[in-house]
């Protein structure tokens, strides 16, 4: 007994003092205007791309800006603005995102050049049209407090004559562009819209066959050197005011209101971006990684639509719809470790929002209990699955992939997990539920005693992905079982069927495997290219097999390297997806060079990133890769600067969250961590992983435990609002996280015209 006490030793505690709010552990160091600076989008001579262009966002409307011919181009957009057509044809078409339109401001001269910026800290852009008769001061905003595009313009010389002129686009399915995709004869576009006028405020009204429609409306403010313009998008999928909505929203637009919505503009992005924070050894990526921030919270936010493949940036595509078999869930991954939780609220808004349409995308016969999500589809989430127990009938692959919903309901999971909101977890747990019943009524007990699957089902994105007891289903169904069980434990509530999850946990049949690692299935080797870890996601996200595991190291290395030993069909998610393998693997300089790899060949000069349409998703989910870098939590432990690069001698991250609602900083200075904050939101117990040697002091208040668990570890159990300091010694508690600071200054950032450095 008195060894084990010895082996469980409280540290000595330390009464909070001073050094604690003066020291390391405060953001009032960091000067953010000069740091974002330094990460902002410049071009030199904006081109005629919609890859190199600037962009603009509020969660709802948004601008995207470049040239074209000798203009300016302002794409408008709006998230929500869909089809909602009825008919027996793909939802591609019935139910597509739409085209919207945009502004030209033509100058009188001939264009010689067009620099600008996106300040990224004020979340505007500014630049100058260069003339052969004058100059052209242009500065746009997409106002964060209200649903409003600002842009001013200002002239010099002869350039009075400029013109503003609206350009529609046509209202219909952009799917309908490809000469290689058969659109159904009985599809039908939305008719011309027509323009018009009232008052001061000119408009375009489209209305839509499906019913309602939407209305782009503009105001012009005319000044002695030029002009302000103020722009509104409005939508409704029936009746007809949303044409009245726009003018009568634009008509009490003045100058005093538009500088006061300026002002709570700029006060709403300052309040954003010191949620959290972390620099980078490395200009590129760090840049990389704050544009991903701002681009996030200028595409979604709390109240405001889900974020699709593009959000309010349109560009022409095949994919106008959301895609459930990754590419949400990887929109949405780096919010919760960046503790941006507000902006991330938007997929559970979406999730709840859908339920009775989640519940009729499985198949009438298990309705009562069961609920899912095939491949695509629009905001209303219908995209029906059709496995059947048994059944061998003619279904798309896309109609048998069994559990992207499920994969959707683990970032749901994150929510609650990283914010320990107990209505989430009492929303979350009934759907999470009938997302794995569906698994299990196909579920069947073969003579081996293993359940299998008694239908074959699809891992996304294989060419010949439909198998047997796909690694995809079956990690999936170990996970949810597992945290189904969890929440019973945690909510009391002695479910009836936790016997059955316990049950199918101890006789699910193992992951498929062979020599090379992990299979697609048991009848279906990875024996060629593919983009998607669908197989690997036992491994990542769901650290159901881990680095922490020493008996399956060699079965991850084996699996990743097998996989990307296919190069042809690898495409940008499939480098985010090895990165964070890596790091999890704790190789830091091979995570970063996947990263690099990326950066180099997929990312575009705004960051943006296309496959034939946009597809917003692979630059998020490699903010999430870099954070990985950084901080990590499986196995119910957090693991502090886990696979920096050996070359990137300082690092420091501040309030990034964890599970159990913890927020983390971090400072590492000369190859050395020298102290961890910690602040518990909720109250708990944290494991953590420091990398301290030796083991670390703590200066904490006295109700804050620490015990050693071994290896490395120690575990800390806080009371709501107490905050905690580890170290080793007490001089490097006044490295402040600003003394370690990598400052970008944008030479090697994205945005110029020449080729990224």
């Amino acid at each position: 007994m008195i060894k084990r006490a010895i082996a469980l030793i409280v540290f000595t505690v330390f009464l909070v003092c001073q050094s604690l709010t003066v020291t390391a552990q405060t953001e009032k160091g960091i000067n953010w205007p000069k740091f974002l600076s330094g990460c902002d989008l410049i071009a030199d001579n904006l081109s005629d791309s919609w890859n190199e262009g600037l962009f603009t966002g509020n969660g709802l409307l948004g601008t995207m800006i470049y040239r074209e011919g000798n203009a300016l181009r302002i794409d408008v957009g709006r998230s929500d603005v869909r089809d909602h057509q009825q008919g027996n044809m793909p939802i591609l078409f019935t139910k597509a995102r739409l085209p919207i339109g945009h502004f030209l401001l033509k100058p009188m001269g001939r264009i010689e050049k067009v620099s600008a910026r996106l300040d990224l800290w004020n979340a505007e852009i500014k630049g100058i049209i260069y003339t052969d008769k004058g100059t052209i001061e242009f500065r746009n905003l997409t106002l964060s407090e209200t649903d409003l595009i600002y842009c001013s313009v200002v002239y010099t010389g002869e350039e009075s004559g400029f013109t503003w002129q609206w350009v529609p686009d046509e209202s219909v399915s952009t799917r309908t562009k490809y000469a290689h995709i058969k659109v159904p004869e009985q599809y039908k576009g939305n008719p011309n819209g027509k323009q018009g006028k009232k008052g001061e405020v000119e408009f375009y009204k489209q209305a839509m066959n499906a019913g309602g429609g939407y209305t782009t409306a503009w105001k012009r403010l005319t000044s002695s050197s030029g002009a302000d313009f103020v722009m509104t998008v409005a939508y409704a999928k029936s009746g007809n005011r949303y044409n009245d909505e726009a003018v009568q929203t634009l008509r009490a637009f003045d100058r005093t209101e538009i500088d006061k919505q300026i002002r709570k503009h700029k006060v709403w992005w300052h309040n954003y971006y010191p949620q959290s924070f972390l620099t980078l050894n490395d200009s590129r990526m760090q840049s990389f990684y704050w544009l991903q921030q701002y681009k996030i919270a200028s595409a979604t936010r709390a109240g405001k639509p889900a974020l699709d493949l593009m959000g309010p940036w349109f560009k022409q595509t095949p994919w106008p719809a959301y895609w459930f078999n990754l590419n949400l869930q990887l929109t949405y991954s780096p919010l919760y470790t960046a503790n941006r939780l507000e902006i991330a609220s938007s997929l559970v808004q979406l999730i709840d929002q859908q339920q009775g349409n989640l519940i009729k995308n499985v198949p009438e016969e298990y309705q009562y209990n069961s609920a899912g999500l095939s491949r695509a589809g629009g905001a209303d989430l219908v995209s029906p699955i059709k496995l059947v127990a048994g059944s061998t009938a003619t279904i798309s692959n896309g109609e048998a992939e069994l559990s992207n919903l499920t994969w959707i309901l683990y970032y749901y999971w994150q929510h609650y997990r990283y914010s320990m909101d107990q209505a989430l977890l009492k929303k979350i747990y009934p759907l999470l539920k009938r997302s794995i019943n569906y698994p299990l009524h196909l579920l069947k007990k073969e003579g081996d005693g293993k359940w299998h699957f008694s239908v074959k089902t699809h891992s996304p994105e294989y060419p010949v992905g439909r198998g047997s007891d796909t690694n995809y289903d079956i990690a999936l169904l170990n996970w949810g079982c597992k945290t189904l069980l969890s929440i019973n434990q945690e909510l009391k509530l002695n479910d009836p069927l936790a016997p059955k999850w316990r049950e199918v946990l101890n006789n699910l049949v193992p992951y498929p495997r062979d020599e090379n690692g992990f299979r697609i299935a048991a009848d279906v080797p990875f024996n060629q290219s593919h983009r998607h870890y669908s197989h690997l996601l036992m491994i990542y996200p769901l650290y159901l097999v881990n680095w922490d595991q020493q008996n399956n190291r060699d079965l991850i290395s084996k699996s990743l390297a097998h996989w990307h030993s296919f190069p042809s069909a690898l495409q940008g998610y499939s480098f985010t997806g090895g990165a964070s393998i890596y790091a999890m693997m704790g190789k830091g300089g091979a995570a970063r060079d996947y990263l690099n790899q990326l950066l180099d060949k997929f990312v575009l000069p705004n960051t943006m990133y296309l496959e034939s349409g946009p597809v917003i998703e692979t630059p998020l989910a490699a903010a999430a890769s870099i954070q990985e870098l950084y901080l990590q939590y499986f196995d119910n432990t957090a693991r502090i600067f886990p696979a920096v690069p050996s070359d990137w001698a300082n690092a420091a991250f501040q309030n990034l969250r964890t599970e159990g609602a913890f927020l983390l900083s971090a400072v590492r200075k000369e190859g050395k961590t020298r102290w961890v904050r910690v602040e518990s939101l909720n109250g708990g117990t944290l494991n953590l992983k420091t990398g301290f040697d030796p083991t670390p002091k703590l200066k904490a208040p006295p109700a804050v435990k620490c015990l050693d668990k071994g290896n490395g570890i120690c575990s800390l159990t806080m009371p709501k609002g107490s905050s905690a300091i580890l170290y080793v010694d007490e001089q490097d508690l006044s490295i402040a996280v600003e003394n370690v600071i990598t400052y970008s200054n944008n030479d090697s950032s994205f945005g110029r015209l020449g080729k990224k450095k």
